[in-house]
């Protein structure tokens, strides 16, 4: 099952918020609770842990995108053999 990873409630305000790196590849299995992409608000750099485990299969906003809360930024697949 695909799974969107979206943007979380930052209650960042009018602030711009911006992707700053994705720590994994797409094709990379990455486990609930791993890190596995920083936000950037000016200021501050947000840690994004997975809340499920997956296989990251799409990234849809790549580093240096700006976002906004509730945005799809990639797609996981929960149905991954290796899980």
């Amino acid at each position: 099952m695909r799974v969107p990873i979206t943007v979380p409630d930052l209650r960042s305000g009018d602030e711009i918020i911006r992707i700053s790196g994705w720590l994994i590849d797409e094709g990379d299995l990455v486990l609930a609770g791993e890190l596995f992409v920083e936000l950037l608000i000016p200021g501050l750099t947000i840690d994004i842990i997975a809340s499920s485990t997956g296989r990251l299969v799409e990234i849809v906003k790549p580093v240096d995108s700006h976002v906004q809360v509730g945005d799809v930024i990639g797609w996981l697949d929960q149905t991954d053999e290796d899980q």
